[in-house]
């Protein structure tokens, strides 16, 4: 009996490190896995940052663009604008010329001086006086508008 009992404690021993490498077994196995899943994540990261970056440059350009364009809408805005007010100003001196030309004309010949802004609201006849901008009237004489080129003074 006393050998069985030296034989237990030998095996005991033995299936406690054959349990112990078992479990050693299956945590390296367990940490292989999570290597790999580790290494997947750090792929799929590093994908998703690349395209972060393309979207972010995409952005960027995009925000450029409408810049530029919001840029160039509020330039032409204010040509307009201040076209309008160039507009409105020489509308109302060819309005005071012609009403100061209609006085002028009423006496004398039909010469009047222009207002000297291009203006396409002048709407009074002149006689040619010199070399002014002229275009032909329907009765052969020369006439000046205030001073632009335009299809409505007459």
């Amino acid at each position: 009996m006393g050998n069985t009992g030296k034989k237990m404690v030998r095996e005991e021993p033995f299936n406690e490190q054959q349990s112990i490498k078992r479990e050693m077994k299956r945590i390296q196995e367990e940490h292989k896995e999570l290597l790999r899943s580790k290494t997947e994540l750090q792929h799929q990261v590093s994908q998703l940052k690349e395209q972060l970056a393309e979207k972010e440059e995409q952005m960027s350009r995009i925000i450029q663009k409408h810049r530029r364009t919001t840029v160039a809408h509020v330039e032409a805005m204010n040509l307009l604008t201040s076209t309008q007010a160039e507009l409105k100003e020489s509308k109302q001196r060819c309005a005071a010329e012609e009403n100061c030309g209609n006085s002028r004309r009423r006496g004398a010949s039909r010469r009047s001086t222009n207002c000297g802004r291009n203006s396409s609201s002048c709407r009074f006849p002149m006689v040619k006086i010199g070399r002014g901008n002229s275009r032909r009237r329907g009765d052969g004489r020369r006439s000046t508008n205030c001073g632009r080129n335009s299809s409505s003074c007459r």
